[in-house]
């Protein structure tokens, strides 16, 4: 047997061809095709340990072919021998396993086809999804939908599971502010307990993934909207996503209280990559009356933006520890001088995991905070605010606050919304 699951994938007309070639030469190949769906998406060691299956339990002298679409073939000059159902069997269990670790997929029913060629040129093509006639070396392949594979594998009550909620707070001297809150999926999570180990091959489809979560994410904020309203809630979207006619009929339901309530994020990589779009979508959110920001700003890209020319309501900075580097001086009058130029609270810097990243933002004329550490500067206000009864612990209600399926699960209310002011303990 010739094993060849570790060389690339064989491209479909390139296959076809090349059975044409052996029947043109008076040679009727037989073949096994295994109809292996593309959303399973296997690993290199999954195709390998196939093919050690096939090496086993195969006829001699029988070649194996990778296809581009997933499938695997394979190809004998010589009559195929009975007694094929242990490799079948085996294969099963190699895909069981693949679905237990992806979280996704399927195994198709007819899973081992049999085939002579050309006696059953039709039914082959037919399965690797060729039209019937016509050369293929120069015609391209029918292409995998991975749009449409992820929308059925990530559901919706993934989403939510797998949501977070995290405070703005503005902080003054004597008080906090609520300003609203950021709902985002937590693609760890998500990973963890809905999609085990699937695997994103490149950036390509880390934007794809993007796209369809933000369709998600709009359906979950269409479900709690009226648990958590009146609050601001910031979401973070992709520019393409906010464009589409499915975001339009998002902000339209609802009888416009999204839209009072809403604002939009784009992260500072997305609109750079489609700076024409970016300022189109701004456009148009700003002209239905919804806020629209720029996240993911880092410290060292300040020097690289022009605050009067960003046509934004708010931005979004990164803290970094590292400021108090060497260039903590020509980094911190530049936070300064954005702060001075985003007044009312419109500069947010994020993650601010230590009370260090509090201070130091003040001391440069920011008003608005956002990270674990914030989260953590309310834990003391819920055992005044939390009246559930049998709440044993602040920590399970602070649980409540910023994750929707434990409020739902818990009965806990929402007590920090836009505009809560809260004193100084």
């Amino acid at each position: 047997m010739t094993a060849q699951a570790a060389k690339p994938a064989v491209p479909l007309s390139r296959f076809v061809d090349s059975l044409r070639k052996h029947a043109a030469n008076g040679k009727k190949p037989h073949l096994g095709i295994l109809n292996i769906p593309m959303d399973l998406r296997l690993g290199t060691e999954d195709y390998r340990a196939i093919t050690r299956d096939a090496f086993h339990h195969l006829p001699e002298n029988t070649q194996v072919h990778r296809l581009e679409n997933g499938m695997v073939a394979f190809v004998r000059g010589g009559k195929w021998a009975e007694g094929d159902d242990n490799f079948v069997d085996h294969v099963r269990e190699t895909l069981s396993d693949v679905i237990e670790r992806q979280g996704l997929g399927h195994i198709p029913d007819t899973l081992w086809n049999r085939f002579q060629w050309p006696i059953d040129e039709k039914q082959v093509l037919e399965l690797l999804g060729l039209p019937a006639i016509g050369h293929f070396s120069n015609e391209p392949s029918q292409r995998f939908d991975m749009a449409e594979m992820l929308r059925g594998a990530v559901t919706v009550d993934a989403v939510f599971d797998s949501c977070r909620r995290q405070a703005i707070v503005g902080v003054h001297d004597n008080s906090r502010e609520i300003l609203g809150h950021e709902l985002y999926c937590s693609l760890d999570y998500l990973r963890q307990h809905h999609l085990a180990s699937f695997l994103l091959e490149g950036p390509g489809e880390l934007e794809i993934l993007s796209r369809v979560l933000d369709e998600k994410v709009m359906d979950v904020t269409q479900s709690i909207a009226s648990s958590i309203f009146p609050d601001r809630l910031h979401l973070n979207m992709q520019v393409q996503t906010v464009l589409s006619e499915t975001f339009s009929d998002f902000i339209g339901s609802g009888n416009g209280k999204l839209i009072e309530n809403l604002a939009v994020e784009f992260s500072m990589e997305n609109a750079i990559a489609n700076w024409w779009e970016f300022e189109d979508a701004c456009a148009f959110l700003q002209s239905v009356g919804i806020r629209v920001g720029l996240d993911r700003i880092t410290l060292p890209a300040l020097e690289f933006l022009s605050p009067r020319k960003m046509n934004v309501d708010f931005v979004k900075v990164i803290w970094d520890q590292n400021i108090i580097g060497s260039r903590r001086t020509e980094v911190t009058e530049r936070l300064r001088e954005f702060a001075n130029l985003f007044v009312d609270q419109s500069l947010i810097l994020t993650r601010c995991d230590s009370r260090t990243a509090l201070r130091m933002g003040r001391s440069l004329g920011v008003e608005a905070f956002q990270g674990t550490y914030i989260d953590a500067v309310l834990g003391p206000y819920l055992k005044q605010e939390c009246k559930t009864p049998k709440r044993s612990s602040d920590k399970r209600c602070a649980v409540c606050q910023w994750a929707p399926r434990e409020a739902r699960k818990n009965g806990c209310d929402f007590h920090f919304r836009l505009g809560k002011v809260l004193s100084e303990i």
